[in-house]
């Protein structure tokens, strides 16, 4: 039989000086020049220093203007609804596919039986996963609220499946490719100029007009300061012990960014130094701030006037003390794109192309190009010296079905880029192409002798954008959610090319049989 044995070995701390007495200088950390010390502290400043208690409250007196909405329905009040679904809201966005289906389910008994089969009233052909109801000849709901007139049906069948009184606005300008909105909050006008789509902050909006008046006795919004965090921030007790997760000397100061060098100034003082305190005014106002009040722990008092120098959150146009709140959406969710469209300018063709590649959530495929025809040549020995010589039109590239061209065009003095179409000049008689499927391509207000859409030269850059256009799904303040059609740009790596070169004429030879 084994036996078995097991070791333990004990480490212990042996400590080689047993007298304290050795070390006693060591230990009393002794200062051999104290006035050294005071010389420091007073080249710092730290002579001036008082001994300040930690502010309690923090008392603001403010005036607050609220931003008017557009119309009493709480999807355009901007106090509680997100300012993107305000401004990038467009007609007919309720209408999701789920809704026309439902819409026209609910009102066919209401439909007269002979027009249950027009073609103008039933769904269109579905993207995917939208595929499965092609084919059931099912009725629009958004078609029969279109022709709700001619089919006898009221406003309040409609009103009773949930459909809005009325539509929203639609700021999308189709000549900039972005989006223009104003809003007023009393005798001030706040202007989104140019907006491309996506966040809507403070520094979104320009304020033009007479400052609001002065509230009488102004508005006092009190609240709780609390200590700035950061990352790399000290502790605000001593035995705490921090952790170097980040460096705040690795921060390369310069002089054309000042957030850097208030960052530096920030993190190379003690974190008990700076507090912040909210401001508690209902989002969708303007804010102007004329007094702010802090009282201490020892209940002393400390007022400090309106900030009348700079502000990080100044509002274009106003004051340094005036501020405008929005509410903002806490998580934005973004659906599919229903539409994609890539703009860009061909320097060798001197053409902008606007290509389509995805249409009411459909992507575009282009069609198989047909077998090209053999030219005829004639036998060997004979050549035909009489007759008329006859030529055929052929391009030099083909381009793609889904490619539409805006030529350059200065009537009135004003420079824009119009759309135009593209034609098979080999068959008669000449058919152009059919336009753009997408609504990005498309001006509403356009009337039957005007171009079907113009851009202007500004709005396209050098590199190209790509337009994408889907559904956006937030939150209200009330925490009801918010739908709506979001189009938003971004900026490509290079535009696109078509490499079009100029169009040849080629000579039919004629054959004798």
């Amino acid at each position: 039989m084994a036996y078995r044995f097991d070791l333990h070995l004990r480490l212990e701390a042996v400590h080689t000086v047993h007298d304290l007495k050795a070390v006693e200088a060591a230990v009393r950390a002794e200062v051999h020049d104290p006035v050294w010390f005071l010389g420091r502290q007073w080249q710092l400043g730290e002579h001036r220093g008082t001994d300040a208690a930690s502010p309690g409250l923090v008392h603001v007196s403010v005036t607050e203007t609220p931003v008017a909405g557009r119309s009493p329905a709480p999807e355009e009040n901007p106090r509680t609804t997100p300012p993107e679904a305000v401004i990038e809201s467009e007609p007919e966005q309720w209408w999701t596919i789920g809704r026309r289906v439902r819409i026209g389910r609910a009102l066919r008994n209401a439909v007269p039986a002979a027009q249950r089969t027009d073609p103008d009233l039933l769904l269109p052909e579905l993207a995917p996963p939208y595929d499965a109801l092609n084919g059931h000849r099912a009725l629009d709901g958004l078609a029969l609220y279109g022709s709700r007139a001619s089919l006898g049906l009221t406003d309040a069948q409609f009103a009773g499946q949930g459909v809005p009184a009325n539509e929203p606005a639609d700021d999308w300008d189709p000549d900039e490719l972005a989006y223009s909105a104003a809003f007023t909050a009393g005798p001030t006008t706040l202007t989104i100029p140019r907006h491309g789509g996506g966040e809507v902050d403070w520094y979104s909006a320009t304020a033009a007009g007479p400052h609001p008046p002065a509230a009488s006795p102004a508005i006092v919004r009190t609240s709780y300061p609390t200590r700035v965090a950061y990352a790399g921030a000290p502790h605000p007790r001593l035995w705490q012990i921090e952790q170097r997760r980040y460096d705040p000397g690795s921060v390369a100061p310069h002089r054309t960014r000042l957030a850097s060098l208030l960052l530096i100034n920030l993190t190379a003082s003690h974190r008990d130094n700076w507090f912040t305190a909210p401001l508690l005014s209902p989002t969708g106002t303007l804010v102007a701030v004329s007094k702010v009040a802090v009282e201490d722990v020892m209940g002393l008092t400390t007022t400090k006037g309106a900030v009348d120098d700079w502000s990080f959150f100044r509002v274009s146009g106003r004051r340094t003390s005036e501020l405008l709140i929005w509410p903002t959406v806490a998580a934005l969710t973004a659906a599919t794109p229903l539409d994609n469209v890539l703009l860009g300018v061909d320097e060798d063709a001197n053409i902008l192309w606007a290509i389509e590649q995805r249409v009411d959530g459909a992507e575009l495929v282009e069609p198989d190009e047909p077998e090209p025809e053999e030219p005829a040549t004639p036998p060997e020995g004979q050549v035909v010296v009489t007759g008329k010589r006859s030529y055929r039109y052929i391009p030099a590239t083909r381009v793609p079905q889904h490619w539409h061209p805006y030529l350059i065009s200065d009537a009135a003095n004003i420079r824009r880029f119009v759309q135009a179409r593209l034609a098979d000049l080999n068959e008669r008689p000449i058919d152009p192409r059919p336009g753009p499927l997408s609504r990005l391509l498309r001006n509403p207000a356009a009337g039957p002798n005007d171009p079907f859409h113009e851009i202007a030269p500004g709005a396209v850059p050098r590199s190209g954008t790509r337009i994408d256009r889907r559904y956006a799904l937030g939150r209200r303040v009330d925490g009801q959610p918010v739908l709506w059609v979001q189009r938003r740009r971004s900026p490509l790596f290079s535009p696109p090319a078509s490499a079009l070169r100029f169009d040849v004429l080629e000579e039919i030879l004629a054959t004798r049989s």
